[in-house]
Formats: C-alpha cells, structure tokens, sequence
C-alpha cells in the first residue's frame, strides 16, 4: 500500500523548503572568505596590499581602493625604490585631502619585499603618493594612489574636488579619473 500524503505533511516540507531557502539567501554559507573583487570600489575589503611597481613606469596597483574602516593597507615593492606618502597640508600639500589631522607616509622602502603599513580608522578618501626622485620625480611620472575608507558622504570630501591647479599635470588627471570613478559609487552607496 502506497502511503497517502496528508495535508500536514505537505505544509510540514513546503515550510522546511521555503526555511531552507530563505537561510540560504540570508544566512552565512560558513564560508567566512572575502568576494573575490573586495578592495573594488562598491565592495570594501577588510584587508588589502597594493603592488608598487617601477617597470614600465612607477605604478602603485591597483591605484584605488576601497575598505571598511580600521582596516590596515601594505603597499609592497615588487621593484625599483618607492615611498607612500599621504596628500596632507603639513608635508605634501597642495591636494586638498585627508580627514585625518595627522600626516602619514613611510620612509624609502628601497627594493622588492620592503612594505610599509597604515592604519585606515577614519571613514574618508585618502590620496597619496610616491615622491621618490629617480630619473624623475614619481609625481611628476603620476605615481598617485587613493584609498577610500567606508561610505563618506562624496558632497563632505576635500578630496573630490577639482584637483589643484598647482600639482603636476598626469597627477591631475589620474585625480580627476579618480574623482569620476569614486563619486558615483559614493553617491549610491552600499548595497
């Protein structure tokens, strides 16, 4: 005799299905790994390092990213001589940036494997630079990075306004490259 499904049954499985599905959609897989594109704009990373590179050109990679607050960036050296060194009024002006009052940057870091560390515990946009001076200033080749630090409010932000017109020109205009990817992300904010 085949058994008979009663109507308490069916409800029984239609309500263990629809629990299941919904704890899929909302609950935690138990797989605690970051998305593979955290650090990008619209997906903050808890933990990031960004290459510094000197060939073809002095490079940091990627030049922007994007973490949640208190998170710790390393740039490494892949090659060449390199510094970090945050746009700031008391020692590398002329960029409006930074809503932290203190400067921030590293010493040389003089070759591959050296790192330099720094704390993010402010939500904000944070550019910054290598003012290393090789063949040329690093500056000058546009060797300019930008960390954006939580959901700011993109109309609150030193930083994405027009970049200065005393800073060199390929540092301008990355800035600007910058600002165009940075803001639209801000202004919808998180998902």
């Amino acid at each position: 005799m085949t058994p008979q499904l009663t109507r308490r049954d069916a409800l029984k499985a239609a309500g263990g299905v629809a629990v299941a599905a919904v704890a899929g959609c909302v609950g935690n897989s138990g797989d605690d790994e970051p998305p593979e594109n955290a650090g990008e704009l619209g997906v903050p990373a808890e933990e990031f390092t960004v290459q510094t590179t000197s060939r073809p050109f002095p490079e940091f990679d990627p030049q922007v990213v994007h973490v949640t607050p208190g998170t710790t960036v390393e740039w490494v050296v892949e090659t060449g001589r390199h510094n970090v060194t945050g746009y700031h009024e008391d020692t590398h002006p002329p960029h409006r940036t930074a809503p932290e009052t203190t400067a921030w940057g590293s010493e040389l870091l003089t070759g591959p494997g050296s790192s330099y560390e720094h704390t993010f515990e402010t939500e904000g946009i944070y550019d910054y630079v290598d003012t290393q001076q090789v063949c040329v200033s690093h500056e000058v080749a546009g060797n300019v990075g930008r960390v954006v630090v939580g959901w700011p409010d993109p109309t609150e932000e030193p930083a994405l306004a027009d970049p200065q017109s005393e800073l060199p020109s390929r540092v301008a205009n990355a800035l600007a490259q910058f600002n165009e990817q940075t803001r639209p992300v801000l202004e919808d904010g998180p998902e």
